[in-house]
């Protein structure tokens, strides 16, 4: 909000003396032109800010300034404290006590903020403090990071901001082994640690808020019947618009999720409390994780014939296919997806097909959906797997990680 800027500004004045127009926008981050306007309403506000030209010149207070509570209307004093009410951390609340008793009010205590999740003590508020002096400090991080892919990673990074979005925090910073901007979910960071080297570089991360169109080869959309005691959490997740409440309690919900290895995690945190209506592909693949974790925790004990036999079709294993099999098919050089005639290829920025790739995974001369080849082989072996019965995912992986680095856009 403009009044939090403007109080930022008079403060960073108070603090240093002057300051040119390009300091106050680089600290602010916000643009010059955004800096003069916040002077001229500071200046209408009765606030002695001016500007001078030249060297030496730049944005001031007057000498003796001391800030008054008159710079700021009731509602902006609100606005104010408010703000600074939902600031983590031991800075927050020392600027909430010093302005509360300049403007003499109390603080409507109305809301609060706790970092830490059930259970978890102060373990996240503190890992929230040390993320947050990395991005002040510019202070190079690694941490390992659980993926929704599944696998644990090393990273190193240039942390560029804190972001509260949905349900959670996330840390935006500059992946230095991907060369590229990457969004981590806070609750994903192990054990982050600063390497002691600190970093100049000028970090401009975009936006965060994704446009809702996953692209094709990450995206499933869903058909889902929960519980009636489920509808706590389908509203705590789902946009009401996608909820349809039935006449016997239940709730359906259609929705597009990315299809990879959270997904099915997610939906088996639900329990027997959802059941998956469409497509069928995830309908089964959830089955067979549901009889996985059922086998797992059954022991090993006698089951009659009659129980299972309903369950049970003909066999239709056969032998596990190897990539010499399709030796004579052409593949996307990305995914590694079968070209076959008809099949869906991509196109090159000037709307040509694309010779090279298919179009989940190449679109107007760009790679849709950046990733590492360890990420697309996590995400493309059950699938590969679930086309070819016999075919374990580890099978998969491991022809994979062989057939991977043949192709175009992984070779070295």
């Amino acid at each position: 909000m403009s009044v939090g800027r403007q109080f930022q500004m008079v403060y960073l004045l108070l603090e240093r003396g002057r300051m040119t127009a390009g300091e106050l926008a680089r600290r602010l981050e916000v643009s010059q032109r955004t800096v003069l306007r916040d002077v001229d309403a500071l200046s209408a506000a009765g606030v002695p800010v001016y500007t001078t030209q030249g060297a030496g010149g730049g944005v001031a207070l007057l000498d003796g300034y001391v800030l008054d509570k008159a710079a700021f209307t009731d509602e902006e004093q609100r606005q104010l404290l408010t703000a600074l009410q939902s600031l983590p951390g031991q800075e927050g609340a020392e600027a909430l006590t010093k302005l509360s008793a300049l403007f003499r009010r109390g603080t409507e205590d109305w809301l609060q903020v706790k970092l830490s999740r059930w259970g978890a003590g102060e373990a996240d508020s503190e890992k929230f403090q040390l993320l947050k002096k990395a991005v002040l400090g510019r202070q190079i991080l690694a941490f390992g990071y659980a993926s929704s892919y599944g696998s644990t990673r090393a990273r190193r990074v240039l942390p560029a901001r804190l972001v509260f979005k949905g349900q959670g925090w996330y840390l935006q910073a500059f992946d230095l082994d991907r060369e590229d901007f990457r969004t981590f979910r806070l609750s994903r960071i192990l054990s982050p640690e600063p390497t002691g080297e600190v970093f100049h570089r000028r970090l401009d991360p975009p936006d965060i808020e994704f446009s809702g169109d996953i692209p094709p080869l990450f995206r499933v959309e869903a058909k889902l019947r929960f519980a009636p005691y489920m509808a706590y959490r389908v509203y705590d997740e789902f946009d009401q618009n996608c909820v349809t409440p039935q006449p016997d309690g239940s709730l359906l919900v259609e929705a597009v999720f990315p299809e990879d290895q959270w997904l099915y995690g997610y939906l088996l945190s639900f329990g027997a409390g959802v059941e998956v209506l469409s497509p069928d592909a995830l309908r089964r693949r959830l089955a067979a994780l549901g009889w996985k974790i059922y086998w797992a925790h059954a022991g090993e004990h006698d089951t009659p014939c009659q129980g299972c036999g309903a369950m049970m079709g003909p066999s239709k294993t056969k032998e596990v296919p190897t990539m010499e099999d399709y030796k004579d098919m052409k593949f996307c050089q990305s995914c590694g997806m079968p070209l076959a005639p008809g099949a869906a290829v991509g196109t090159e920025a000037d709307g040509s097909p694309s010779a090279d790739y298919c179009s989940y995974c190449y679109q107007g001369g760009k790679f849709v959906g950046e990733m590492t080849m360890e990420e697309m082989i996590d995400f493309c072996a059950p699938m590969m797997a679930q086309a070819n019965p016999g075919m374990t995912q580890d099978q998969a992986k491991a022809q994979m990680h062989q057939f991977f680095p043949m192709l175009k856009r992984w070779r070295k």
